[in-house]
């Protein structure tokens, strides 16, 4: 499609500098395509024909040029983001709710749409996929997580209805069943910073494991051993087909049901983990029934932004208290994400022992 518009047609010699010059002024009508021809760059600008001479008139260079008005082809735009997927599609008071950020994990998009923009849920799923080429299936969060196997209700809204998909990070491949399991992709890093401290022949135990992102990073480049814990049964399955094809210097040992219940016959471990932010502190007591004295924890839980390192440290000294025992050394303080406003997501790593009597 073609389009009439001002344009300033000069030789190809100076065409770059003359180009140069028309950014910084901030002239070129980007919604349109240059005309290249055999001797001559043709390049559209937004001014008027008056105004277009005047700015040319103080080029710092003589050179020929030309004027008028011309047939440009108008511009393809493929849209990069979701804004301007469907910005067009909808209300202009609706655009601020537009989301900014969805969990890709696999091939599946999960994405949290505000109340405002339930009814255009169709709309957003299907932009998503044309989006991204290498993604098959969009969901809807529909609920929080909840309840003990920690999963939220999802909504399918484009693709391919399926759950199973195989999740790439730092070159561990996991795979996750996004309706049945907890699973968040925001955590890849962290996966990867824990299993860069873990040392070769150490015990690892991870209560909470879920499909197993952390025992999977640790197994891959470290010789340990990681006891896997989970109370829910479609991650431990998750966690043994990742097991099959992932090449692993460590063992996992993946054991399905509660850690209370679990714990009693394991070996001391060197570590503990403890990613269960909401609910970590009341199983503390587990945490110092299966640590070797002077073992290092893993203690994930949510504070406040206002002073999160003080909060969540004590925190753990408080409940620590409560099961007589107590930090030896406070080793790293670490901002994960932000789970909510004013509120982060945390991990404080120490050294922890009995308490003497």
């Amino acid at each position: 499609m073609q389009e009439n518009s001002i344009g300033i047609q000069v030789k190809y010699a100076l065409a770059e500098t003359v180009r140069k010059w028309l950014i910084k002024h901030q002239v070129i009508n980007t919604s349109l395509e240059f005309i290249r021809e055999e001797e001559v760059l043709t390049i559209p600008v937004t001014l008027a024909i008056d105004d277009t001479h005047s700015l040319m008139s103080s080029f710092s260079v003589e050179l020929e040029f030309k004027i008028d008005k011309f047939a440009f082809e108008k511009k393809v735009m493929t849209p990069t983001n979701l804004y301007d997927a469907i910005s067009n599609e909808l209300p202009t008071h609706l655009l601020e709710f537009i989301p900014k950020a969805y969990d890709v994990i696999g091939d599946i998009i999960v994405v949290d749409i505000p109340k405002e923009l339930i009814g255009y849920q169709g709309i957003i799923g299907k932009a998503l996929l044309s989006l991204f080429p290498s993604i098959n299936t969009v969901y809807r969060k529909a609920s929080a997580v909840s309840g003990m196997l920690r999963i939220r209700e999802l909504e399918f809204l484009a693709g391919e209805e399926k759950c199973e998909t195989e999740h790439h990070e730092h070159g561990v491949k996991i795979y996750v069943d996004v309706c049945n399991t907890y699973f968040s992709p925001r955590l890849g890093n962290e996966h990867n910073r824990i299993a860069k401290i873990i040392q070769n022949d150490e015990i690892v135990i991870d209560l909470f494991t879920g499909v197993g992102s952390f025992p999977l990073h640790i197994a891959k480049h470290i010789k340990s051993t990681t006891y896997a814990i989970d109370l829910n049964k479609t991650a431990i399955q998750c966690l043994e087909k990742s097991i099959k094809i992932n090449k692993l210097k460590g063992e996992i040992i993946p054991l399905r049901g509660d850690c209370r219940d679990l714990t009693t016959n394991l070996p001391e471990a060197d570590r503990v983990i403890m990613n269960l932010p909401s609910k970590s502190k009341e199983y503390l007591d587990v945490a110092c029934q299966v640590i070797k004295p002077g073992g290092t924890i893993y203690f994930y839980n949510f504070v406040s932004d206002d002073n999160p390192e003080e909060e969540i440290l004590n925190l753990l000294k408080q409940n620590l208290q409560e099961v007589n025992w107590s930090i030896r050394k406070k080793i790293s303080f670490q901002k994960i994400r932000e789970s909510a406003p004013h509120e982060i997501h945390a991990c404080l790593e120490a050294t922890i022992e009995p308490t003497s009597t």
